[in-house]
């Protein structure tokens, strides 16, 4: 019975950490000057995924706001995705933030 018990509680937590590698940490939306083009929108877009900390990216060039999601375990804060994105020849006017 003990080491049923110790495997069920070692299969659970495995499993726990798998699963919050795999889990959203943070939406993040960013509005952002200077996206006039699809081609904008594809660079702002690589970028952001070739960070690794991040998922999910949507470019909306209308609304001029870059938002996606962070994975849990996976630190990308504000400065660097100001950073990032300055970097990519665009201006950072606000970012926003909410949890999953």
């Amino acid at each position: 019975m003990l080491k049923t018990n110790k495997f069920v509680i070692s299969a659970f937590v495995f499993l726990g950490g798998i699963m919050s590698l795999h889990a959203h940490a943070d939406v993040v939306k960013v509005s952002v000057n200077g996206m006039v083009c699809g081609f904008c929108a594809q660079g702002i877009t690589k970028k952001l995924n070739n960070t690794q900390a991040v998922e999910k990216v949507n470019v909306d060039l209308e609304k001029k706001i870059v938002s996606f999601e962070t994975l849990a375990g996976k630190p990308f804060d504000d400065e660097a995705i100001k950073k990032l994105i300055t970097e990519a020849g665009y201006a950072v006017v606000k970012i926003e933030r909410t949890k999953q």
